[in-house]
């Protein structure tokens, strides 16, 4: 058996485990109508099979601000590492925003992606 053989079967073994779909944007340049250039948010991939994972509870940094608390920690996402996946990308993961906190770990049976969610309670 090759070292192919052995990559291939554990990469679609990892790919088993995903359990969730992510869409996956990036902030890149357009011209508008009327010949400026601008920035906007465009949809790279739809339907991403992926798996979250929380980073540990020493990342959980909630706090409170007048009235609003706010939320902010880091997860990791598991996904095939034939997609391109950029520095500073927003995953939409259930309907939650996460924001790419930086370049994927990249390895031949998948990738892994440091995301930072943000909110508001």
């Amino acid at each position: 058996m090759s070292v192919y053989n052995i990559f291939f079967k554990a990469k679609s073994a990892v790919e088993r485990l995903y359990d969730r779909a992510a869409t996956i944007q990036r902030y890149e340049a357009y011209q508008k109508p009327n010949g400026a250039d601008g920035m906007q948010w465009v949809t790279k991939h739809e339907n991403v099979p992926c798996r979250l994972s929380s980073v540990g509870m020493q990342t959980l940094n909630n706090a409170s601000q007048d009235d609003a608390n706010i939320i902010k920690y880091d997860v990791k996402v598991f996904l095939s590492s034939d997609i391109d996946v950029r520095a500073g990308d927003v995953f939409v993961i259930d309907g939650v925003r996460y924001e790419s906190a930086k370049e994927p770990f990249v390895y031949i049976t998948h990738q892994e992606v440091l995301l930072v969610r943000k909110g508001y309670a």
